[in-house]
């Protein structure tokens, strides 16, 4: 043994280590203490009307994470119905909405029905005084959502439009009061099971209004009614230029989802719904490019690159892609007894005003 240690004593490494594994635990048990009572202070009650695939994988899961008290699953299939039920404590199985309308304790319906019932659902449930998130799309018309508007009133009707929430478009927000133009492309293979227009291009539509404004003009140029493709130039109202292209000519395999936006001084590429990186544009010298001349290496920005290697619920698919944020915050508005003006039926005017044009190109 060393002269004047004795082996009882802690060394200064091993004080250090003590200190960090204490500073770990008080970090994790503080996360945890923060989730369970967020989760589990609810003061109203919610229901789901549909069981199908897209919610079976992408909204109970988030509803079963946040411990949101359902309180009634209704389907066209009762006995789905009543096993989706059976996995939520207190929760029943129904085949009639009615019994969701007259139940007075029940504050919140998430909607997820086949896409052509969804306006006379929302219908229903908003002139009951319910508040509704609908998945897209929550109606086929301008004049359709006009209506569900004056039926919404005071109410809550956000619709399921993931990329609002999405990680990459949070990363990519305060990024955008530079931008000076952009490209996206919006590609998957054929679609015949539903309307393309309305279930699939009002993903990027919506998203570029939500991240440039209004749109004052387009040129669409538009082929192949089986299998549509648009070619649109879009000029917004602060001057922000854009192509967009969207098709169902393509793969589902290798479908394309991405943006590109040209700032004043980056160059960000977001690929949906998992990868963001922006290029730094090299310096200039009176609108010289020094780059033709200096071969200097080219700096890339990662801002996400998600592999799935951390399991944390910021870096689950289902809030990568946004649909764990917009849960949370229709039940946040509800709980807070908060009006939603940003992600309301009044957000998506400019959206369906767009998708009506597009329309009009098909029967022209």
């Amino acid at each position: 043994m060393l002269k004047g240690y004795s082996r009882y004593e802690p060394t200064n490494n091993l004080i250090d280590l003590m200190y960090t594994q204490q500073l770990i635990e008080r970090y994790k048990l503080s996360r945890k203490k923060k989730w369970l009572d967020k989760h589990t202070q609810y003061r109203y009650q919610y229901a789901f009307i549909g069981v199908g695939q897209h919610s079976i994988s992408n909204l109970y899961p988030v509803i079963h994470y946040l411990g949101l008290p359902l309180s009634k699953i209704c389907s066209r299939h009762r006995e789905h119905a009543q096993k989706m039920a059976s996995q939520f404590a207190h929760c029943t199985g129904t085949d009639n909405i009615q019994d969701i309308l007259d139940d007075k304790l029940i504050k919140g319906v998430f909607v997820c029905a086949a896409p052509q019932h969804h306006f006379e659902l929302v219908t229903q449930l908003l002139r009951a005084g319910k508040h509704v998130f609908v998945e897209k799309p929550p109606c086929y018309s301008l004049s359709s959502l006009q209506a569900l508007i004056e039926y919404q009133g005071s109410h809550n009707c956000q619709t399921g439009l993931q990329k609002r929430f999405s990680t990459i478009n949070r990363l990519l927000k305060p990024h955008l009061p530079k931008a000076k133009s952009y490209s996206y492309r919006y590609l998957t293979g054929p679609y015949p099971e539903g309307d393309a227009l309305f279930e699939l291009f009002i993903h990027p539509v919506d998203n570029l209004i939500q991240f440039f404004g209004p749109i004052t003009e387009s040129s669409i140029h538009f082929s192949g009614k089986d299998n549509p493709t648009y070619f649109i130039h879009l000029t917004h109202k602060n001057n922000i230029q854009g192509m967009l292209q969207v098709s169902t000519d393509f793969s589902w395999q290798h479908s394309v989802d991405e943006l590109e936006v040209n700032t004043g001084s980056d160059i960000l590429h977001a690929s949906y719904p998992f990868r963001l990186t922006g290029i730094q544009k090299p310096i200039r010298f009176l609108n010289l490019p020094i780059e033709k001349i200096l071969k200097t290496p080219v700096q890339q920005k990662i801002y996400l690159d998600n592999n799935a290697f951390s399991l944390t619920a910021a870096n689950n698919n289902l809030y990568l892609q946004g649909f764990g944020g917009e849960i949370e915050h229709f039940v946040r508005m509800i709980e807070e007894d908060r009006r939603d003006e940003l992600h309301n039926l009044n957000s998506l005017l400019p959206t369906y005003e767009m998708l009506e044009k597009m329309k009009l190109k098909v029967s022209s």
